[in-house]
């Protein structure tokens, strides 16, 4: 397998010629691809490229075997990341594509699910290399993505719709009390009929309603201001 990758693969000839094949498709697939925004991403491919003609101009001079083969790792390193970025590309059009079919029905749950389920698959291709270095559990650190970056673009469609609301309030609270309460089999129908009313009044009165608002916010984006006040204030015990 060694003397496969280093007498056919891993050649000087071998590998522009895949960065070729792959540069192409990677234009052709930016040409299809309308929703993504391309500026990052070619300055990128640019600086990809410059760094190829390097090896490329390194492997054709007079230096020793060594650094000839330093050269066409190097390619093949530019390679691999170009591969990467296709792929990466991909995920993030077809989940920029779901936000865009969200954004013409935003009744629909199955568009809703599918945003949530692409948007989870391109965020753990794109940040997989962040949360392995991150010293932190990956599985902790991309969760932590998900939970910022998905809600604020479906924010970000809301907007575009003329909604100006957060995805998580009062509203949605309300909507999981209803359901959790229709679907709870140990409360009795009297019961249930009692504190139907009560959870819809927490929507009902604007002050209460802005507080519920406020510490959802700051549950998702400012635990911190919220940790300490969760023992600090509750009722001391007597050792009596």
């Amino acid at each position: 397998m060694a003397d496969f990758l280093w007498n056919y693969l891993l050649t000087g000839l071998t590998q522009p010629l895949i960065f070729i094949v792959l540069l192409g498709l990677y234009i052709l697939q930016r040409r299809q691809m309308h929703l993504l925004k391309s500026g990052l991403s070619w300055l990128r491919i640019i600086i990809m490229l410059v760094l190829f003609f390097y090896f490329v101009y390194n492997y054709a001079s007079e230096i020793p075997e060594a650094l000839r083969r330093t050269s066409i790792v190097g390619m093949f390193c530019l390679n691999l990341i170009m591969v990467y970025t296709l792929l990466l590309d991909r995920r993030e059009e077809k989940y920029r594509q779901a936000l865009a079919a969200y954004s013409q029905d935003l009744t629909s749950r199955p568009l809703l699910d599918e945003v949530w389920r692409l948007g989870k698959k391109f965020i753990y291709f794109r940040y997989i290399f962040e949360a392995l270095a991150s010293g932190y559990s990956p599985g902790n650190f991309l969760q932590g993505v998900i939970s910022r970056q998905i809600p604020t673009d479906i924010k970000h469609v809301l907007m575009e719709r003329g909604i100006a609301t957060e995805v998580v309030a009062t509203q949605t609270l309300i909507n999981f009390l209803n359901a959790r309460l229709k679907e709870s089999e140990s409360l009795p129908p009297e019961l249930k009929e009692v504190l139907a009313p009560v959870i819809q009044q927490l929507g009902d009165h604007a002050w209460i309603k802005e507080q519920i608002d406020a510490f959802l916010q700051m549950a998702l984006k400012d635990p911190e201001k919220l940790y300490h006040s969760a023992w600090s204030e509750a009722p001391t015990r007597s050792d009596a």
